[in-house]
């Protein structure tokens, strides 16, 4: 993972090497990808996007028909692939329905409504390209917003006019409002470090969603997931976190090795001590998994990926997970595939299925 710094980019912290950590029910091993070829699974996967795209020739259709009559496992590695484009489209429809904020989902039924004649060639290739349009739409918004920000799977660091530094995680985005009076950034969505230049007269705070974070002479991280709850992380120091909407609360102080998570609403909590090592990994360009669902091991996949991964069939989404990898989902899944009795499935550049 690179960052941007004066001419060009330049790893920002070395140390990429694999460690795998032993797990109670988890496999792992070498996440060196392997080039084994084009699967019967894929073959059928590219016959039934070819014969969905709504040009196909008659010489098309009879090569079809010879390589579906060639064996069985054919036809069934084709019934399996229609039951799979079905259920990509239901995945990506039900996800959209959940995720798309309100402010944005006009902007996304424009989209979809241009895009209609598409639609009818493919449910699932449509269901793939909205779930793009909606990403490009959600990006652009919160760019237009920014004074600073990355595209999904970027890291940038950036150093403010006071001396601060900011170091802004994957898909990421924040506007600033360096006065005389006060150093204000708002987090508009994503994850970032900050380390603050010591300047008495001037606090330093960072909002994001309801919550505002005052430095206290320190580095920490704040973490605004797309549900609205904010997670603050302090590595030196402490913080003091408020909530500015409601008068006469203290703010919380989390101390340096603790973590304060806000769901977004209610009150603040208590800050917990935590794994500074692990929560930080991002930072050096890792993964760290601690037994972990694989569900949840493709939920922060998916902040760092260009394309949607979901979960088919199965009990998958269980199984549990351990190691350290590198910030690649290619690489991810490579190791997931050789660890797990699981598959990879991609459809168009949006949209990669786990299944059994």
């Amino acid at each position: 993972m690179n960052v941007e710094s004066g001419n060009g980019f330049f790893p920002r912290r070395l140390g990429l090497s694999l460690l795998l950590l032993p797990a109670k029910e988890s496999l792992l091993m070498n996440t060196e990808p392997e080039h084994s070829g084009e699967t019967l699974a894929d073959e059928a996967i590219d016959w039934l996007v070819l014969l969905r795209s709504g040009s196909v020739s008659a010489d098309t259709r009879r090569e079809f028909d010879h390589w579906l009559q060639q064996d069985s496992t054919h036809q069934t590695a084709f019934a399996e692939a229609e039951a799979l484009w079905g259920s990509a489209a239901k995945v990506l429809k039900e996800t959209q329905t959940v995720n798309v904020p309100p402010q944005r989902l006009s902007a996304v039924r424009k989209n979809r409504a241009a895009r209609r004649n598409a639609w009818n060639q493919g449910l699932a290739m449509a269901a793939s390209l909205l779930l793009g349009v909606w990403m490009t739409w959600s990006s652009l918004a919160d760019w237009m917003l920014s004074d600073y920000s990355t595209i999904v799977g970027e890291q940038k660091e950036v150093v403010l006019s006071d001396g601060s530094s900011v170091f802004l995680n994957t898909d990421t985005a924040i506007s600033l409002d360096l006065s005389r009076g006060l150093r204000r950034v708002v987090l508009l969505k994503g994850q970032a470090e900050f380390t603050v230049a010591k300047d008495a007269d001037r606090p330093f705070e960072v909002v994001a969603g309801n919550t505002a974070i005052r430095a206290l002479g320190t580095v920490f991280e704040v973490f605004e997931q797309a549900s609205g709850a904010v997670d603050v992380t302090v590595s030196e120091h402490a913080v003091g976190v408020s909530l500015p909407g409601k008068s006469g609360a203290e703010p919380i102080r989390v101390e340096e090795g603790e973590r304060l998570h806000y769901a977004g609403h209610g009150e603040l909590n208590r800050a917990e001590p935590v794994n500074l090592n692990q929560l930080n990994a991002w930072q050096r360009g890792k993964l760290i998994f601690r037994d972990q669902p694989l569900a949840e091991v493709v939920a922060e996949l998916n902040r760092y990926s260009k394309a949607r991964i979901v979960l088919k069939g199965g009990d998958i989404e269980q199984l549990r997970v351990s190691g350290v990898f590198p910030i690649d989902d290619t690489a991810v899944l490579d190791a997931l595939q050789k660890a797990f009795p699981i598959h990879s499935t991609q459809l168009g550049p949006w949209l990669v299925i786990l299944h059994s």
